[in-house]
């Protein structure tokens, strides 16, 4: 929706209603990009910015009730905000989706926090690293399932796309992080088994 913003994967969370929880988003410091909208018959959505600026869209199902088969190679498998305010993230997701956030090691850079919906991992979070340029904003970044990081890795070289950081092992398995061919930053990770 912002012509002059950098090519992008986004997520959709799904909820019940994206006009209420618009109306959360509103109340608690976001910004609404898009407001609710329908979507033929599949469902209707919208697409907002947490108080840091971060985008992420809503999706209430109709039809089409959303990703259906996820954590196997070839599909979405996490979402991960990174953000300088931790600590407004953590109260504003709480208060929009009811999510709770369980943070590992220090509170800032080093530590990481999941997000839980009934005690299940649903997503992370993390404070920008003082290596990444400044001038990038908050973002929820993408991860998708693979079963090779490294084949992988060769194989989106091979079509085009850019490493950002090559493959390193991470408690729950193997990643990297890559753009594809139009510039939009995605990573891919192979679940330990």
């Amino acid at each position: 929706m912002n012509p002059g913003a950098p090519p992008h994967w986004s997520t959709y969370v799904n909820v019940e209603s994206a006009d209420d929880t618009m109306a959360k988003v509103e109340a608690h410091g976001g910004t609404v990009y898009m407001p609710p909208m329908d979507v033929m018959e599949a469902g209707r959505m919208a697409v907002f910015g947490d108080p840091s600026g971060a985008a992420l869209g809503l999706w209430q199902p109709g039809d089409h009730l959303g990703a259906q088969l996820v954590n196997e190679p070839g599909t979405y498998c996490w979402s991960e905000l990174m953000t300088e305010d931790l600590a407004g993230a953590k109260s504003f997701y709480k208060a929009v989706f009811g999510w709770d956030a369980e943070t590992q090691g220090a509170e800032g850079p080093g530590g990481y926090t999941e997000w839980k919906v009934g005690g299940r991992s649903i997503g992370g979070m993390m404070a920008k690293p003082p290596t990444m340029p400044a001038n990038v904003p908050p973002f929820w970044g993408v991860y998708f399932a693979v079963a090779d990081t490294d084949a992988s890795l060769l194989k989106a070289q091979e079509l085009g796309a850019s490493v950002l950081m090559p493959a390193a092992d991470i408690e729950p398995g193997r990643f990297a992080v890559l753009s594809d061919p139009g510039g939009a930053m995605f990573s891919i990770l192979a679940l330990k088994p």
